[in-house]
C-alpha cells in the first residue's frame, strides 16, 4: 500500500461504503457490514464505523485500528446539523485529519457526494482502487474458497440435469410427474442445493429454446424439448464470500443436426481456449483463438448472434473481475483464475455455451471444474 501512495503522492486511500456490496473494502478489511463505514487505507489500516459496530468491528477484522464515530461527537454533530450526512461529512473531514491526510485517494465508484464534501478541505484524486491489483493473484486459501464453492456448484448443476433428464418430452415441451417442468422448477431444485451448502446465487439461467439466444436471459415458463437449454450457475459462499461460476448446455429430446454442430462448434472451441491459457499469454490471444475457431468451423458472426461475448473473465469475491479473457485482456498471470465460456447464440435456435473455471498455471492451467460435458441427456 505504501509503494502505492508514495507512486501517486498521497497520504491516505479512502473507501466508504459497506463491504457487502463493496469486495474491496471486504478484502482489506475481512469485516462483513451491510451499514455504511469508512476504510483508510495507509502504511496501516483505519476502521470508523458506527458506536454500534465497534466491538463486532475489533474482532472480526483484520485492519489495524477500529475507531468509533462517537469519538468524533458524532451524536452533538447532528443535533447542530441540519441533516444527518452533514454530521458525517464533519465527523469523516475530523478522522482524516487526525491522520494526517491532505493529498487522499478515493477510487472511480466513490460516491459523489462524498467527494463534492471533501475537496473543499483535501487534494482528492480519484483512481483504480489499488485492491483491484491485489485481487486478481489469489492466495492458497482463496483458491481453496473458490474450489469448495465450486464443489457446492456442480453439486446444484447435477440436481438440474437430473431433474431435467428425468423429464418426459411431449410435443414441444417438457413434462415432470404430468406438469409442464419450468425454468423455475430448475432453478428452485438449484437454489435448494446451493443454500443446502452454505452458498447463494441470484440471477442464476436456465434458459429454453429461444430464450437461450439472449447470453443473459435467466429464462421463465416451461422448458422446450428437444432444444438446447442452458444452465449458468455462478453461486457465492455465504462464510467466504467467493464466487464460482460454471455452465453448461443441455437438450431433452431429439436434438436438431444444427444444434449438434454447433454444440461441437462450442465445445472445440472451449477445448482450444482451454488448452491456450498459461501464464504470459494475454487474455485477447486466447480471444482470438477462440474467435479463429468460431471462423472455421464456419461461425463468423458476431453482432446480434454468434459469438457475441467475450471468452471469459476473472473469478473472486465478484464474479466478474479482473482479468480479461477478451478483445483487450492483457498477460495472465500464476494464480489467477477465470473462465473458459465461450457460446454461440442464435435467435431461431437458442443457445449453446459451455463454461469451465480455471487456475493459471506457469505452463498451463488447473481445470477446477469437474463436470461432464453432454448435450442430449
Amino acid at each position: 500500500m505504501q509503494i502505492f501512495l508514495d507512486r501517486h503522492n498521497l497520504d491516505g486511500f479512502l473507501f466508504v461504503g459497506d463491504s457487502i456490496c463493496d469486495a474491496d473494502m471486504y478484502y482489506l478489511t475481512h469485516f462483513l457490514a451491510g451499514d455504511r463505514f469508512a476504510l483508510l487505507a495507509q502504511e496501516k489500516t483505519t476502521l470508523l464505523v458506527s458506536s454500534m459496530e465497534t466491538g463486532r468491528a475489533r474482532k472480526e477484522s483484520i485492519a489495524d485500528e477500529c475507531v468509533s464515530t462517537s469519538q468524533y461527537r458524532i451524536m452533538d454533530k447532528m443535533k447542530r446539523s441540519e441533516t444527518p450526512e452533514e454530521a458525517y461529512f464533519q465527523v469523516l473531514a475530523e478522522f482524516l485529519q487526525s491522520h494526517g491526510i491532505r493529498r487522499l485517494g478515493v477510487p472511480f465508484r466513490f460516491p459523489a457526494g462524498f467527494y463534492q464534501y471533501l475537496t473543499s478541505d483535501f487534494d482528492v484524486k480519484i483512481l483504480e482502487s489499488p485492491a483491484s491489483r491485489c485481487r486478481e493473484i489469489k492466495r492458497q486459501e482463496e483458491l481453496d474458497a473458490i474450489v469448495c464453492t465450486q464443489r457446492s456448484c456442480e453439486r446444484a448443476m447435477r440436481q438440474a440435469v437430473l431433474l431435467i433428464g428425468h423429464s418426459e418430452p411431449r410435443g414441444e415441451m417438457l413434462y415432470r410427474e404430468g406438469q409442464p417442468l419450468t425454468s423455475e422448477n430448475v432453478r428452485g431444485a438449484i437454489d435448494v442445493s446451493l443454500l443446502e451448502d452454505g452458498c447463494e446465487a441470484m440471477d442464476t439461467i436456465v434458459a429454453g429454446g429461444l430464450a437461450g439466444a439472449d447470453p443473459h436471459a435467466r429464462g421463465t415458463g416451461p422448458l422446450a424439448a428437444n432444444s438446447p437449454i442452458v444452465i449458468d450457475i455462478f453461486p457465492r459462499s455465504k462464510s467466504s464470500r467467493y464466487f464460482a461460476d460454471m455452465t453448461r448446455t443441455v437438450l431433452k429430446g431429439e436434438a436438431a443436426p444444427e444444434v449438434k454442430e454447433i454444440y461441437e462448434a462450442v465445445a472445440l472451441a472451449q477445448s482450444e481456449g482451454l488448452e491456450a491459457i498459461r501464464a504470459g499469454v494475454f487474455g485477447k490471444e486466447v480471444h482470438s483463438r477462440v474467435s479463429q475457431v468460431f471462423l472455421d468451423q464456419g461461425y463468423p458472426d458476431r453482432e446480434g448472434c454468434g459469438f457475441t461475448h467475450s471468452t471469459g473473465h476473472g473469478v473472486g469475491l465478484d464474479v466478474h473481475e479482473k482479468p480479461s479473457i477478451g478483445e483487450v485482456g492483457g498477460a495472465l498471470e500464476v494464480n489467477h483464475v477465470v473462465t473458459v465460456e465461450p457460446g454461440l447464440y442464435y435467435p431461431k435456435i437458442g443457445g449453446v455455451r459451455l463454461e469451465d473455471l480455471v487456475v493459471v498455471k506457469e505452463n498451463g492451467s488447473e481445470n477446477l471444474t469437474h463436470f461432464e460435458r453432454k448435450l442430449v441427456l
